[in-house]
């Protein structure tokens, strides 16, 4: 396979709040034997403080996404470009919505980014695939812009807000307490490269915030905080205007958007973030509204889930060709 990484200059990400660049790298993995005829694309994004690279590393005993991709092939999956775009922000993502606090970047992907790389490849139909994060931004960018993905996989996304997010809401608030509150833990968190213990549930509670109650008038991050910071309980108007992103709930009003459109759902029983749940839900919403979808639940958790694109490949590339 041949491994490019592009360089992509985004108008819509220019100057936005937090100065994250505007200029992103873009590998594009060309499979085996390619002969230059039109092709499936496949965008991978990232999950929540991951990145583009993340899909390159090999870990001990395991394949990288490239590995595994050109062995799917050779066992007979279509072929299929693979796209990962460099979509880090400076609190660790952005849902792959489009916001004032962190800005557009549904749009940047599917209005400058993909249309770019067609321009660049004979693109014949486009999916989505991620996990966590990446599989909340995959079941998204569908609902959000129909027509635009043939396919999308969604491996344990973010859903079902009240059991992924909310619980772990108190323990962020005490690491935020011991920091000094909220202004000191950024000030340190500026000042230093690197994560430390309680920085990821902090990091987590923060960039959702942003992204799903942002408020550019709010200091001194421009958002709402779904939780009370001295006393750790729940915002319950804050929370609620976060519901309505939701992809458990978003089914009800979106289903439409999906008709046309393959899915791969799959979540591990064992899910630390308890998304099973949220998985259930929009599994449940999507046979309520007649939405068609591949649903699975394995033994697995949260992490270590590379092994499921062993399925979700193929089903896309298929799906595509």
């Amino acid at each position: 396979m041949r491994v490019r990484t592009l360089r992509h200059h985004s108008r819509l990400l220019q100057g936005n709040h937090f100065g994250d660049p505007a200029d992103r790298e873009v590998v594009v993995v060309e499979p085996t034997g390619w002969d230059g005829q039109p092709i499936p694309a496949l965008l991978g994004i990232a999950g929540f403080t991951g990145n583009h690279y993340g899909f390159l590393n090999r870990k001990w005993r395991e394949e990288s996404l490239v590995q595994r991709f050109d062995r799917l092939m050779a066992e007979g999956s279509p072929q299929a470009l693979l796209v990962l775009p460099d979509t880090m922000t400076k609190y660790g993502g952005s849902q792959f919505l489009d916001t004032p606090s962190f800005g557009p970047y549904a749009s940047w992907l599917t209005k400058e980014l993909m249309p770019w790389i067609g321009g660049q490849y004979p693109v014949r139909g486009w999916g989505v695939f991620g996990k966590s994060s990446g599989g909340y931004g995959a079941l998204s960018l569908a609902m959000d812009h129909p027509g635009v993905f043939g396919a999308i996989a969604a491996h344990a996304p973010d859903a079902g807000f009240e059991y992924g997010y909310a619980p772990d809401f108190p323990k962020a608030v005490e690491a935020l307490r011991a920091s000094g509150g909220l202004e000191a833990w950024l000030a340190d968190f500026d000042s230093r490269r690197g994560l430390r213990g309680p920085d990821h549930g902090i990091l987590n509670l923060l960039a959702m915030s942003l992204c799903y109650s942002p408020d550019m008038s709010a200091s001194p991050l421009p958002c709402r905080l779904p939780v009370d910071l001295e006393t750790g309980e729940l915002n319950h108007e804050v929370f609620s205007s976060w519901l309505p992103r939701d992809p458990a709930r978003r089914v009800a009003s979106h289903h439409p958007n999906l008709a046309d459109t393959a899915i791969w759902l799959d979540v591990g029983t064992l899910d630390e973030f308890r998304l099973q749940v949220g998985a259930r839900m929009v599994h449940r919403a999507m046979n309520e509204h007649g939405v068609a979808h591949h649903y699975e639940e394995h033994g697995g958790g949260h992490f270590r889930l590379n092994e499921r694109l062993d399925f979700s490949l193929p089903f896309l590339a298929s799906a595509l060709s």
